[in-house]
């Protein structure tokens, strides 16, 4: 029998997962464990699971867990690359900018509260072994993990089947073909009337946006959740949508986000680490950094 695509999709992390599997047969099995494996991430990490380890973190100021520990390293590496950009300390500030319960669930929130620049990592978290210490502000991993866990998705489902997209809101990674040339072809949303921009994906992908997750203050400001953390307040660089090409998902989605808190400067530091992307301005220009495919 010749291969076929299996599409599989569901709701995780606050967002819509689609799974791509190109199989003689469905493989119902490798669609459950990639089910299962987000619900195992999501019971570790979400802040709106009073029960997840970061829940307890944040309340407790420790965790002991090893899947824990690792994503922590991934943060901590994330900020050092991005010269402080990204930042996971950002949690007071989300919550002070009306971001404090799931997006689905915010209705008109009450006006801003103060706050001010985030902590520094280096300085209120340590990793020793499987131990995570917590000594100031509050933790949100979620953009992070969710690319973390596209790509633990595609390697575990790569052992079995080589040709596999998996897409979490945006956040993509593949392993093969999609059998009509090399990588698969995907395609990305562009704001306003522009229509999709076309290309073939040969490893991740991430997009990220100030447009979709908005909300309104009873003070009448128009918040996002990109937080800079600089300010502890929504960026406000002229970047609205930066979509980043990158060898893993965790490492386009930082990217992604840190871009448009950050803005040009921080694209031209993610082109000299080797990543290529495409950035829109609020006036709908578009500028590529680094090797864009044409």
């Amino acid at each position: 029998m010749t291969p076929i695509e299996h599409h599989d999709s569901f709701r995780a992390m606050d967002t819509q997962i689609d799974v791509i599997i190109r199989a003689e047969e469905r493989p119902l099995a490798a669609f459950l464990g990639i089910h299962l494996l987000f619900e195992q991430q999501e019971q570790r990490f979400s802040r709106f699971r009073p029960d997840s380890q970061l829940s307890r973190l944040n309340a407790d100021g420790f965790v002991e867990d090893p899947w824990f520990a690792a994503g922590m390293r991934l943060a901590l590496d994330a900020h050092e690359r991005t010269g402080g950009v990204f930042n996971p300390l950002i949690l007071e500030s989300l919550a002070a900018a009306g971001y404090d319960r799931s997006f689905r669930d915010l209705g008109l929130r009450p006006i801003e509260t103060a706050t001010s620049a985030a902590p520094i990592p280096s300085e209120a978290l340590t990793v020793e072994g499987d131990r995570v210490t917590l000594t100031a502000g509050r933790l949100d991993l979620g953009g992070i993990v969710k690319g973390w866990t596209v790509d633990l998705a595609v390697q575990q489902l790569a052992q079995d089947y080589p040709d596999v997209l998996v897409n979490a809101g945006g956040d993509m990674r593949i392993a093969g073909t999609d059998d009509d040339g090399p990588g698969w072809a995907v395609e990305i949303d562009m704001p306003g009337s522009n229509g999709p921009v076309p290309l073939r994906l040969q490893a991740a992908l991430a997009t990220s946006s100030t447009l979709k997750r908005r909300w309104l203050t009873a003070g009448g400001s128009n918040n996002h959740h990109l937080i800079d953390p600089a300010t502890g307040k929504p960026s406000k660089t002229d970047i609205v949508q930066a979509s980043v090409l990158a060898p893993e998902a965790w490492l386009a989605e930082t990217w992604a986000k840190s871009v448009i808190i950050g803005g040009p400067s921080v694209a031209e530091r993610a082109a000299a680490a080797g990543m290529a992307m495409l950035a829109v301005a609020r006036d709908g220009t578009r500028s590529t950094y680094g090797p864009w495919p044409a």
